[in-house]
């Protein structure tokens, strides 16, 4: 059996935790079991995976500085028989070994023990979702922003391209940005939602910018449909977010978290989803009274705990949007 674990924060168990939604995504693809807090049990298992989570982009953030407990937990880590690093190299020693001699790191991080770390770091191997591998079966591949997790199919690989615009992935174009799988079987395109919130309607004629946009989108996903003998569908933009919901300012764009009115989103939203329509193309929709309810009533019912933007995991599309098993648990 294998594990999935965290050195550096805990995974978190809350099931609205967009983190949790990814961990649990790689949790069914790797048939493995979750340990939250990189406890003493991952030793009794014969593969280690690590997961730095979801946001993770390659630079650590230690609230509490190097302290005993990240210390003690990478020394577990690194008794492990096999250990296998999700999406992120595994690359701690050149950025933890800056810290030693600071207040807030602990003495045990010395100079003769990052040579150990840094000799350990060269055993373990990379694993990333467009990597082929035994243990896990990949029927589809999910392809989108960081909302592709929401509409993603369980035994989808997940394409995730956080912060990307449609307009950006159109420009690069489609067919590229599958990382070398082979692409196959059904698959859901997920863009639109930052265009949506930041974009569109700075343009002054926002809906003829729109109709090309969903021109070229449609034609783009078509020629993957020809080129490749698979189907494709197309995920709806998530609901306008409430305005009151706490931002981070990763997803801010010229120092604001949106742009425009929650009307105009709204509007903007719906003019989305009607241009894919008038396309008879197949869509991923979640619940349509997603789309109507009041935004704080949704943030507060089916988006991520805390801040962000969201879906919870409660909610995803491999939960039938929580339509029958939402609040129970994240998975089957």
């Amino acid at each position: 059996m294998a594990v999935i674990t965290n050195p550096i924060n805990n995974i978190p168990k809350n099931k609205k935790s967009h983190t949790l939604g990814w961990s649990k995504v790689w949790e069914h693809h790797l048939n493995a079991v979750i340990d939250h807090k990189c406890s003493e049990n991952i030793l009794n298992h014969d593969i280690v995976y690590i997961d730095f989570g979801a946001n993770y982009s390659g630079s650590l953030n230690l609230f509490g500085g190097a302290n005993q407990e990240l210390f003690d937990r990478l020394n577990l880590v690194m008794q492990c028989k096999r250990v296998v690093c999700l999406d992120w190299p595994f690359d701690l020693c050149s950025s933890l070994r800056k810290r030693i001699g600071a207040k807030t790191t602990y003495k045990g991080f010395t100079d003769e023990w990052f040579d150990k770390l840094e000799a350990f770091e060269k055993t373990v191997t990379l694993l990333k979702q467009n990597d082929n591998i035994e243990t896990r079966t990949i029927s589809g591949i999910t392809m989108g922003d960081s909302h592709t997790i929401a509409f993603s199919n369980k035994n989808d690989a997940v394409l995730r391209n956080d912060g990307k615009t449609l307009y950006g992935a159109l420009q690069l174009g489609l067919k590229t940005m599958f990382r070398g799988m082979t692409i196959k079987g059904d698959i859901t395109l997920s863009f639109g939602s930052i265009d949506i919130r930041h974009h569109l309607l700075r343009q002054n004629e926002w809906k003829d910018s729109l109709t090309k946009l969903i021109n070229k989108y449609v034609k783009q996903g078509s020629e993957l449909e020809r080129d490749h003998g698979c189907k494709v569908s197309y995920a709806y933009p998530v609901p306008v977010e409430w305005e009151g919901r706490k931002i981070p300012k990763s997803g801010f764009y010229k120092d604001s978290p949106f742009y425009g009115s929650v009307q105009e989103r709204r509007i903007i939203t719906n003019s989305f989803i009607d241009e894919l329509n008038k396309h008879k193309v197949n869509v991923v929709a979640p619940p349509s009274d997603w789309y109507t309810m009041d935004p704080k009533a949704y943030a507060e019912t089916h988006m991520e705990f805390g801040s962000s933007f969201h879906i919870a995991p409660l909610y995803y599309r491999r939960k039938d949007f929580g339509v029958t098993t939402g609040h129970l648990d994240v998975y089957d």
